[in-house]
């Protein structure tokens, strides 16, 4: 209980590690190190409520900076970790420091992917309270957005875009938005509110690049054709940051890897949040989550495992977006289906329902929360994922 913690990441699943280091009666020095001049703050308003807005307004903690210091937990903001050497239990800092650890925490989350051919100046992302003025700002001034990327960052910045009456037009490789997840039907449907808002929709033409033109932006498609705008958001996915680790004995694939307690190959390190991938007993298989209410839950069951636990991490995968005034909810884990059941009501708004092999694994629901609520207790019913958080 006196070892000497250090949590490396400032995002929520961060800040749970540390504030639940201390309720579980962690007694030794808790260390937490973020990359942004921000203590954490909750990310997910940068692309709903504060990019709808008519002031971006400052992040919103998810406690003060006089919490941390109240709860002994010491925080060091705008620094990065850049190396953990093999076989050593110090991590170097970006400043040139470097902090001993008995443990060592990484929840270092993600950036947004950027490939080199949608580089362009004035080309936009997404992810970081920092990127939120910048964007803001286009959407104040913009005669015509182009989004590349129909995902719910995409889906998201469109939303708030048309309800300040700026032009959009949403690109996406698929045939339609979130076609790839949720197949076609249902992207359909999603594609008909996109389009009832107003948002034009180019889909199943990948883009070739963007180009700073004299006046603007030219965003150059698959199909020869030069879609022009003041403004263009790059939203086609996330990457995690986990470069910082090659050579630290701790094992790599799309994160960092994890048993499913937390635990890395290493014995001092564990990780936790969108920058992990662990294995969940449940399902089988390793996942790697992106949402805010898994990495939420995670940095409180990393805490545990820091502290000794062998509890396993086993959530009910949930997550949601906000989009044209209409909540999208989704519960269950489902890489693969073979049949998807869509209400047919005379209802606002939709539920899919998700099979494999006949066994219901997961739900969509589209304006329909009560519906999310009962597909969460019937998943959680099967048994193979602890309660998922309600929200």
């Amino acid at each position: 209980m006196k070892e000497r913690i250090v949590i490396v990441g400032g995002g929520v699943a961060a800040h749970e590690c540390a504030f639940a280091l201390r309720r579980l009666g962690h007694e030794g020095p808790v260390e937490l190190v973020g990359a942004e001049t921000e203590v954490p703050y909750d990310r997910t308003l940068l692309s709903k409520d504060q990019l709808a807005g008519e002031d971006a307004g400052a992040c919103v903690a998810l406690s003060e900076r006089p919490a941390y210091a109240d709860a002994g937990i010491d925080v060091r903001l705008g620094v990065r970790a850049v190396r953990l050497p093999a076989g050593e239990s110090r991590v170097e800092l970006s400043d040139g420091d470097e902090l001993a650890f008995d443990r060592l925490v990484v929840c270092t989350g993600g950036r947004p992917v950027m490939p080199e051919a949608l580089v362009a100046p004035g080309a936009l992302a997404l992810r970081e309270g920092a990127d939120l003025p910048r964007v803001h700002d286009a959407l104040a001034r913009v005669r015509h957005l182009v989004i590349i990327g129909g995902g719910f960052i995409g889906g998201e910045v469109a939303s708030a875009a048309v309800k300040r009456y700026a032009p959009v037009t949403l690109v996406e490789a698929a045939n339609a938005p979130l076609a790839p997840v949720l197949g076609d039907d249902v992207a359909g449907r999603l594609a008909e509110m996109h389009r009832a808002a107003g948002v034009e929709l180019v889909c199943g033409t990948p883009v070739r690049g963007v180009r700073r033109e004299r006046d603007g932006l030219g965003v150059v498609l698959s199909d020869g054709r030069t879609l022009w705008a003041d403004a263009v958001l790059v939203g086609v996915g996330m990457t995690p940051n986990v470069e910082w680790l090659e050579g630290s004995g701790v094992e790599l694939d799309d994160g960092v890897v994890t048993d499913s307690a937390c635990r890395t190959a290493r014995p001092d390190v564990l990780a936790a949040g969108d920058c992990a991938r662990w294995e969940h007993p449940g399902y089988g298989a390793r996942l790697r989550v992106e949402h805010w209410d898994v990495a939420m839950r995670h940095g409180e069951a990393v805490a545990a495992a820091a502290l000794g636990s062998e509890e396993p991490f086993a959530p009910l995968p949930y997550f949601w977006s906000d989009q044209h005034e209409t909540k999208l909810q989704w519960v269950g884990h489902a890489p693969a289906w073979d049949r998807v059941d869509l209400s047919e009501d005379d209802e606002p708004g939709f539920v899919a329902r998700y099979f494999d092999s006949e066994r219901l694994a997961g739900v969509l629901t589209v304006g329909r929360p009560r519906a999310c609520a009962a597909a969460r207790r019937e998943l959680q019913s099967a048994g193979v994922a602890q309660e998922a958080m309600s929200r």
